[in-house]
């Protein structure tokens, strides 16, 4: 097939979360498999020269009376597009500027006018949150309507995280012409509504959505339409200890006994006391609500009172972050918070801790989780989305499970949770290594994914028998 990624950011272009991280990723997978692939996003001022230098001019489209020009780069076998335009796309931030429905759904109709001047047949045009949620709509109401070329393109629409939908006043329904009943514009419920196929990133996400108290105001959509989850995969060679470059010391499932060297490096650099025996729990995250901020906060002193260290990477509300700051005042060798994001830092203390905490209100997919447990940490998580489906309690009597998980969003059952992985972390060492070795194993590769996502472009596509194959599953 000939398949079209459209999304807002692409790492390594532009990054502000996970979704950068899929369109690196899945797109590169679906080549491999064999699929002709393009990937469109917007050429933003943020993008670093190291890339600008090496864009190649494509071809202009006029569009209400603006210029666009295309730019691409061909990595492997994916060609990256990107939509120039300096009134819309090069500003001092990317997201968040009043015109953001202009900003899109420009960017949506640019793709599809591009498509066609440069006669770009896709059998899929891959959609990625609300950013690209008019694709759909402008696919089947004006222009298969009006031009043959669109006739058999079909569109998937993934849901990255629902509470991001693109809402705007009813103003933008006169500006954008858009004939679309209500009192203003939702970008991710028009695609929801519009695309041929809508996925999510992890099947427990898929299934919590349905809910109110997941929905986020959508579950009229949620609830009628037919939503797949497919879960996300990770980089396996980057996030590989044996190769990665960032770790103090390497080491492989073989290996794993220098995963504690790294353990002591990472309490140097942190100035934390180099205590082999005392476990480091770790967390990298936004420091949000949404990422279990509140029940960290709650019972952090507590869990503090343990023979612990803890350390925490990331940035976020102001709230968080100073209450953070003023605990590792308090608590200098015990507790450590490295403000903001520094990836190097990240893969060090993947690598040098023992726990990695995830104790989320939500969680569409979770990369992190599956990033510490290649490293052979122990995920201590909550039960939802994609965070439920990667990671499963360990349970004594059968000798099964992968890390240790509580279900209800409740700061004393995540420090129960804890203190029982800190049990087994002190009491049964052959327990903890045998965690350490499954974790290792497991396969977080994107070629899964990337074979569960061409199944459903095949069903976009009509075809029956692979429905009815992934029906019954």
């Amino acid at each position: 097939m000939n398949v079209v990624y459209v999304a807002s950011e692409v790492f390594p272009f532009f990054k502000t979360g996970g979704l950068a991280d899929v369109m690196y990723s899945l797109p590169r997978k679906m080549s491999r498999i064999g699929h002709d692939v393009s990937v469109i996003m917007p050429k933003y001022s943020q993008i670093s020269q190291i890339y600008t230098r090496k864009m190649e001019h494509v071809i202009s489209v006029e569009y209400s009376g603006r210029v666009f020009n295309i730019y691409k780069i061909v990595e492997g076998y994916v060609i990256y597009y990107f939509v120039e335009n300096k009134e819309l796309f090069e500003r001092s931030q990317v997201y968040g500027c009043d015109d953001e429905d202009i900003q899109f759904s420009v960017f949506c109709e640019i793709v599809l006018k591009f498509l066609r001047k440069i006669q770009l047949k896709a059998d899929i045009i891959h959609c990625n949150d609300w950013q690209t949620g008019l694709l759909p709509f402008f696919l089947k109401k004006r222009y298969i309507l009006s031009d043959e070329f669109f006739a058999n393109m079909k569109t998937v629409f993934t849901i990255h995280n629902l509470m991001y939908q693109g809402k705007f006043s009813k103003t933008s329904l006169h500006r954008l012409g858009y004939d679309v009943e209500g009192d203003g514009l939702n970008f991710m419920r028009i695609g929801m509504e519009y695309a041929d196929i809508v996925t999510t990133v992890s099947k427990t996400y898929a299934e919590e959505i349905k809910y109110p108290y997941f929905s986020e105001g959508l579950e009229d959509m949620t609830t009628s339409k037919k939503i797949y989850g497919v879960l996300n995969g990770i980089d396996v060679i980057y996030f590989n200890p044996e190769r990665n470059s960032s770790i103090y010391v390497n080491y492989n499932i073989y290996t794993r006994k220098d995963k504690a060297k790294n353990k002591m490096f990472l309490q140097q650099e942190m100035k934390l006391p180099e205590t082999a025996e005392t476990p480091v729990i770790s967390m990298i995250t936004r420091l949000v609500e949404g990422k279990g901020m509140d029940l960290v906060r709650y019972n952090i002193e507590e869990l503090l009172k343990d023979p612990v260290q803890i350390i925490i990477l990331g940035s976020g509300d102001k709230q968080y972050e100073e209450f953070f700051w003023n605990l590792e005042k308090k608590y200098p060798s015990k507790f450590k918070i490295k403000l903001g994001y520094d990836p190097v830092l990240a893969n060090k203390i993947y690598a040098g801790s023992d726990m990695f905490l995830m104790p989320s209100r939500y969680e569409p997919c979770g990369l992190s989780q599956m990033i510490a447990m290649k490293f052979g940490t122990i995920p201590i998580v909550r039960e939802t989305g994609g965070l439920k489906d990667t990671v499963t309690s360990y349970n004594k009597y059968t000798g099964e499970g992968n890390g240790f998980t509580f279900a209800n969003f409740n700061a004393d059952d995540m420090l129960y949770t804890l203190r029982r992985a800190e049990r087994y972390y002190f009491n049964d060492k052959g327990v903890w290594d045998k965690l350490i070795e499954r974790n290792m194993n497991l396969d977080f590769s994107w070629i899964r994914s990337a074979r569960e996502y061409e199944k459903l472009y095949w069903i976009a596509k009509g075809d029956k028998v692979l429905k009815a194959d992934l029906a019954e599953k």
